[in-house]
């Protein structure tokens, strides 16, 4: 059953993490100093504007992924327009999970994503993904995207492997440069999604189809897909604070 409870109550942390940043962030180190990327390869741009795929990430930045040199904030920014992969029209700067895992009803083990992030900036249509769990098929194994909506925070998650993406609302209205907190969990065939901006905060828990999803290898993924595929002027951005994958 799909359930959303607005939650009055303080944030609840995910405890069980094995890849968490150690410290405060420092403006002077690269990301791969700051957080603990080893779990991850990165998908950026080059200096053509073309996708590539960096691995190890150590301690790699360019012009599309960098820190803040006041924050310390990851920070992932994509030109509206930009090279894309060859299954997708929209470009990208994610981290991309190496490992593999299943959304197996069977399965008592439970996968964790844990960011707080900023949008400093959206592309001309207002809309980016800033979190993901994808599969390694193509044609409709991305069985949840997160979504900035103009500002709204959106679900998107398919019951079936390739159904029509179903889109739930989950904050409304926050503003741009508003600190967002995203805990994401799987256990079984059950995602649950925590997430919280200033004094608004939403839980919801979703049920996939295990007989659909189980041997479709998935993955979390986090940073900047921009929905921007024109070359419209426009540059989005997105500053993550906090990165924490865990099982």
């Amino acid at each position: 059953m799909k359930k959303m409870v607005l939650l009055a109550s303080a944030f609840l942390m995910i405890n069980t993490v094995s890849a968490a940043q150690a410290g405060p962030l420092d403006p002077g180190r690269v990301a791969g100093q700051n957080f603990d990327l080893a779990p991850f390869l990165l998908q950026t741009l080059d200096a053509n504007l073309q996708f590539t795929e960096v691995n190890p990430i150590d301690r790699y930045q360019d012009s599309y992924f960098f820190t803040d040199q006041h924050t310390g904030a990851m920070t992932f920014r994509v030109p509206s327009g930009a090279g894309h992969s060859g299954h997708s029209e929209f470009p990208r700067v994610e981290l991309r999970e190496k490992g593999n895992w299943a959304i197996d009803a069977a399965s008592t083990q439970r996968r964790t994503l844990s960011l707080a992030l900023r949008v400093l900036a959206e592309p001309t249509t207002g809309e980016l993904i800033f979190a993901q769990i994808h599969g390694e098929r193509s044609g409709g194994s991305e069985a949840l995207k997160m979504r900035w909506s103009h500002g709204d925070i959106v679900m998107g998650v398919k019951k079936h492997y390739g159904d029509p993406e179903q889109r739930i609302t989950l904050l409304r209205g926050v503003a741009l440069g508003s600190r967002i907190e995203c805990k994401l969990a799987v256990r079984g065939d059950t995602l649950s999604v925590d997430v919280r901006s200033g004094q608004a905060s939403a839980k919801h828990e979703f049920s996939y189809a295990s007989d659909a999803w189980k041997a479709i290898p998935v993955y979390y993924k986090a940073g900047l897909y921009s929905q921007d595929k024109q070359q419209d002027g426009s540059t989005a951005s997105v500053a993550v604070e906090r990165l924490e994958l865990g099982e």
